[in-house]
This record gives structure tokens, C-alpha cells and sequence, in this order.
């Protein structure tokens, strides 16, 4: 039996997981506390650029989906690629029809590439932040001050303070990455199984 939209509701139940996690860190002052704790404010960087691969990987699942079910029905609407693909490899040798095949894969992995851009670029965020934190943490660092009581809270304070920051931005980053990366993932699977059902379609009809 077919479902329609099913590549949709993969994408929908693993996130349904991923926000009820997110959902009880926040109601326990994680997320807050680690918000609080960044003063380089990267880690709310790395959050709004996972809200845009998020909603762009959410747009695309969504797109292939809907290209899945035409792929399906063998539908003939406008909006189909199946249905455009059919029609331009009528009359084409195994040659041609293979170079057509070829560019809808990249047209293809270039409409879900972003993704996973983001979320490699979500690790190099954390690894700044990672970086960031450690040369806050040394620059309070100073051995002439071991005799001053005051000044050595100074420093300790600043060293926490880095170290907050370098951990909680890699947190952030890595868990961020991850799940953008699951999504991926779920795009991936279902653009590679448009393109077999399309390529099989051209080649019974050829």
C-alpha cells in the first residue's frame, strides 16, 4: 500500500522527537543558562542558522514529497519533474536519455546541498565558539598575581567565564549539526528515491 506524503511524516516524526527534546532542556534552564553564559552571543548564531536550514529542509521534504506522490500516480502535472522528464526523453537514445538522468540528479542534490551546508557550517560555528572561549579563558590568566587574593578571583572568574563558552557554543553546534544532519539524511533518502522511480519510468516507456 502507498501513502501519500510519507517521506513527510518520517520528517515530521523524527523532529516531533528532536523538539520535545528541545522542548524539556528548555523547561529545565539549560538553554538559558547557556544562552546567559555565552557573552559572544554565538550560540544564538548558531540557533537562528539552524532555524533557516531547518525551515529550508522542512520546505524541500515537503517539495519532494509532493514530486514523490506525481512520481506515484504518474501524474501529467505542470509541476511534475517525473512528467517533464517523460516527456524529454521521447525519442532519445540510452545515451541521451542518461545525460538527461544525470542533470535532474544535480538539479536535484543542489536543492537539498544547502543543508547540509548548514549543518557542516553549524561544527565550524561550534569550533569558533570552541576557540573563542579558550583565548577568554587564557587572557585571564596571570602568574604575577598569585599573592593578591582579589585579583586571583578576578582571574578564575574569566577563566570559568571562557570556559562556559567554549563548551557551551561546541554543545550547541554539535547538537544543532546533528539533528539539521537528520534531516538531511531524510532529504537524501527521498531524493534518491524520486530519481529511481523516474529514471525506471523512462526506461519502461522507452
Amino acid at each position: 500500500m502507498n501513502f501519500k506524503y510519507l517521506l513527510l511524516l518520517r520528517f515530521a516524526l523524527v523532529n516531533i522527537v528532536g523538539v520535545i527534546f528541545l522542548f524539556a532542556s528548555y523547561s529545565q534552564g539549560y538553554i538559558q543558562k547557556a544562552i546567559n553564559a555565552d557573552i559572544t552571543n554565538v550560540i544564538l548564531l548558531i540557533f537562528v542558522l539552524f532555524l533557516i536550514g531547518f525551515l529550508i529542509s522542512a520546505l524541500r521534504t515537503f517539495w519532494i514529497s509532493k514530486q514523490l506522490n506525481y512520481a506515484e500516480a504518474n501524474s501529467k502535472n505542470e509541476n511534475s519533474i517525473s512528467s517533464k522528464y517523460l516527456k524529454n526523453i521521447k525519442g532519445l537514445d540510452a545515451s541521451s536519455r542518461s545525460n538527461l538522468a544525470s542533470s535532474m540528479r544535480i538539479t536535484l542534490a543542489t536543492k537539498i546541498n544547502f543543508v547540509k551546508f548548514i549543518a557542516n557550517t553549524l561544527v565550524i560555528l561550534g569550533l569558533i565558539g570552541t576557540v573563542i572561549g579558550f583565548i577568554i579563558a587564557l587572557s585571564g590568566v596571570d602568574g604575577s598575581v598569585s599573592s593578591n587574593p582579589e585579583e586571583i578571583s578576578n582571574m578564575i572568574t574569566t577563566l570559568i567565564q571562557g570556559m562556559s563558552v567554549a563548551l557551551y557554543t561546541t554543545l550547541a553546534g554539535s547538537i544543532c549539526s546533528v539533528w539539521l544532519n537528520i534531516c538531511y539524511q531524510i532529504l537524501s533518502s527521498g531524493t534518491n528515491k524520486l530519481l529511481a522511480k523516474i529514471i525506471e519510468a523512462g526506461e519502461i516507456k522507452s
